[in-house]
């Protein structure tokens, strides 16, 4: 992975503006990984594509994070500090071509006297089950993920599945690919409520390149009125020295 420029970052949050969550997770990704697009990154299980966001996010913004949550039981107000490396489960392995290849390794499950194989889902099925229309989201993306399902030997539906084989299934999903899904534990210092809040990379991430990108184009704004240089010019800058010329500009 590389620092992506200025110039890169702002293209790939122009382009995400009008995208769905998934296309501008992709979108992020393929400007900081050569030779990755975004069909082939879309190819990434869930939690190998939020391992690549984390590093990142370590990149542009550094590792620790400030976030707020909000108690479930009285509403207040929680502000929570963490390091990147306090929710990463997996290492971030080198992409290649044969990475980003289509996930197909099955995993294995006997739960309510089913036998069940299925695959980790991916960006690509994210992004398929966006499009289902009367499927409740869980249930198409199973109907995606498990490739066979056996009773006795005999082939089952997914959809015929009761509730409690579902929930397995999710659950061990959840477990063979444990960076999908990154989960805090919260105390509420006012009520003393304990729960579990979902920390979502791709979309904390984006938050902060988008509040960037406005201060960003702000500065490309004011340093053009006062010097009437090319935006290419400007972002091609290092930080430090804009910051300089912003100063000198504001005297």
């Amino acid at each position: 992975m590389q620092m992506p420029s200025a110039a890169d970052l702002l293209l790939a949050w122009e382009r995400g503006l009008d995208q769905s969550p998934t296309r501008r997770a992709l979108a992020l990704l393929a400007a900081c990984l050569p030779g990755g697009t975004q069909d082939k990154l879309a190819n990434l299980s869930v939690g190998a594509r939020d391992a690549h966001l984390l590093r990142l996010r370590e990149l542009l913004f550094g590792d620790a994070v400030a976030a707020v949550s909000e108690c479930p039981n009285c509403g207040e107000r929680l502000d929570v500090a963490f390091s990147t490396n306090d929710v990463r489960h997996m290492g971030v392995e080198k992409i290649d071509a044969d990475s980003m290849k289509p996930q197909t390794q099955a995993h294995q499950l006997h739960a309510g006297g089913y036998d069940i194989k299925y695959r980790i889902p991916t960006s690509s099925d994210l992004l398929a089950i966006s499009t289902a229309d009367g499927i409740e989201p869980q249930l198409a993306l199973l109907q995606r993920c498990v490739t066979e399902v056996q009773q006795n030997g005999i082939p089952v539906q997914t959809n015929a599945l009761p509730d409690s084989v579902i929930a397995a299934i999710s659950k061990d999903m959840a477990n063979a690919d444990p960076q999908a899904q990154i989960e805090l534990g919260l105390v509420c210092p006012e009520c003393s409520h304990a729960w579990n809040a979902l920390f979502d990379i791709a979309a904390f991430l984006w938050n902060e390149i988008h509040a960037w990108a406005k201060r960003m184009l702000h500065e490309v704004h004011t340093l053009a009125r006062v010097y009437g240089w090319r935006e290419a010019d400007i972002l091609a800058m290092s930080a430090r020295r804009r910051q300089i010329y912003l100063e000198l500009a504001r005297t």
